[in-house]
């Protein structure tokens, strides 16, 4: 008898619909009056698609990448927080009926670990890196720290962009192209500064619209993205024509989504790429 192979769905399929029952089980926590996790609400998101989400969860699927993007960065947090020994980790926080779990919590900051496959090097030009640095603030205004770490781990040496067309797009390796490893930042934001005080309202003024959103059924008083995100991300979510065709946006959802960003005023950010 031969040795039979044969390709099977059956255990991608387990590892989906368990990660879909780990998924659930969440949401059924920040549905009605339940609290609003962090990532629900961050700026740097789109606060109708957290919202679509939750209401209909069977038309985001999850997906072999999703699988594949979990169990990643799971691994990932897990054996850098083993090497790190600071603090707890998953800590379990609450502000204003928002949830929080900072990877690491020491004494005295928090560290947020990141894991990514994406080519280019982050820094504060960079939208993810700012959806990184917003959530980490949201962290160290919750506990009232002052400082706090973004550790990004780099899977894939550095790629650069050259163009783009129908095809796809292009990417070149330089020759003195960084590699994989970790790169860390560390972020500083002193009790006194107003700028806490600005995060603060943020995060509750996002949190109780997103609850009303939910409580009402009535994504209209969300915003949409604004360019250039808008045409980066809209196109492939899965509920584009839902919130593009079928939902409107009220005035005020749309004059919010126009609001400067904080991180985009002037002497807000001290960034210094180099290390001192």
């Amino acid at each position: 008898m031969p040795i039979v192979i044969r390709r099977s769905a059956k255990f991608n399929d387990q590892l989906k619909n368990n990660l879909r029952i780990r998924y659930e089980e969440r949401k059924k926590n920040r549905l009605g009056v339940a609290p609003i996790h962090v990532s629900d609400i961050l700026p740097t998101t789109c606060i109708r698609k957290q919202y679509y989400s939750r209401v209909f969860p069977e038309k985001d699927p999850i997906s072999d990448e999703s699988v594949h993007h979990f169990v990643r960065g799971e691994a990932s947090e897990f054996v850098i927080t083993q090497l790190a020994n600071m603090g707890v980790s998953q800590a379990d926080l609450e502000f204003s009926g928002i949830v929080a779990h900072p990877d690491i919590m020491g004494s005295d900051l928090i560290v947020e670990l990141k894991d990514t496959v994406n080519g280019k090097r982050l820094d504060i030009t960079d939208q993810t890196f700012r959806s990184y640095l917003r959530q980490l603030l949201y962290y160290i205004v919750i506990t009232g720290f002052e400082k706090g770490i973004i550790s990004i781990r780099y899977n894939i040496k550095e790629l650069r962009w050259m163009r783009g067309d129908e095809q796809g797009d292009y990417y070149f390796r330089p020759k003195d192209a960084n590699i994989v490893g970790t790169e860390s930042w560390e972020i500083s934001l002193p009790k006194q500064d107003i700028t806490r005080e600005i995060i603060k309202n943020e995060m509750v003024r996002r949190k109780n619209l997103f609850l009303r959103a939910i409580e009402e059924r009535n994504p209209s008083i969300l915003p949409r993205l604004v360019e250039p995100m808008k045409s980066k991300k809209c196109p492939s979510c899965p509920f584009y024509d839902i919130c593009m065709d079928q939902d409107g946006e009220t005035e005020d959802a749309r004059l919010m989504a126009l609001e400067k960003d904080l991180l985009d005023i002037s002497g807000v950010i001290d960034f210094k790429p180099s290390i001192e």
